[in-house]
């Protein structure tokens, strides 16, 4: 299992090797005040992304993030990093655990937000992304430019890879939304 991405929680049961619902709770809460502090902002934007957001703002309905962040956490990075302003929202888990499946989480988004599955993409790195898509009767896309894989993303059924962020307009052309 590789420990980007996951939520927290499955992350830490693996970590711990354990289902003790009090330990990875302390490891959760012990984990978001460091992150809080010392993490939050260790990461850079790809290369190609802002352009990437910037044509998908211009063309598609909507961009949301669904993240295995919190919400809260994601719009401080997207603020800091400039990027908030091409999102029509940010969906994230909640500090309690709920939607720490992501499926449910995209699920709860569709909803929310009035999107028809059939003309959804996700648009995501790992295999998560893929199964939250496919349970939802979304498109997936794949991105190569993260932290999962070719081999993941398509293990799990993804519906197109895209190598990089200059690609995405060629992917979505590729599927029927």
């Amino acid at each position: 299992m590789s420990f980007i991405g996951p939520p927290l929680r499955e992350m830490f049961s693996s970590l711990l090797g354990t289902s003790n619902k009090e330990l990875i709770e302390k490891a959760v809460a012990l984990y978001r005040e460091r992150y809080t502090q010392n993490g939050i902002f260790d990461s850079r934007v790809y290369d190609g992304v802002p352009a990437m957001l910037e044509w998908a703002q211009g063309t598609v309905r909507a961009t949301f993030v669904v993240t295995s962040k919190t919400a809260a956490f994601t719009n401080r990075i997207l603020e800091h990093f400039g990027l908030n302003h091409y999102f029509s929202g940010v969906y994230g888990t909640e500090p309690d655990g709920r939607f720490d499946n992501k499926a449910d989480l995209l699920g709860h988004l569709l909803e929310k937000e009035g999107l028809p599955p059939g003309v959804s993409a996700v648009v995501g790195d790992r295999s998560a992304d893929v199964i939250a898509a496919k349970a939802n009767s979304a498109w997936s896309i794949g991105v190569l430019w993260g932290y999962g894989t070719a081999t993941e993303l398509t293990d799990a059924g993804v519906d197109r890879l895209c190598a990089a962020p200059s690609e995405l307009r060629s992917c979505l052309s590729q599927i029927a939304i």
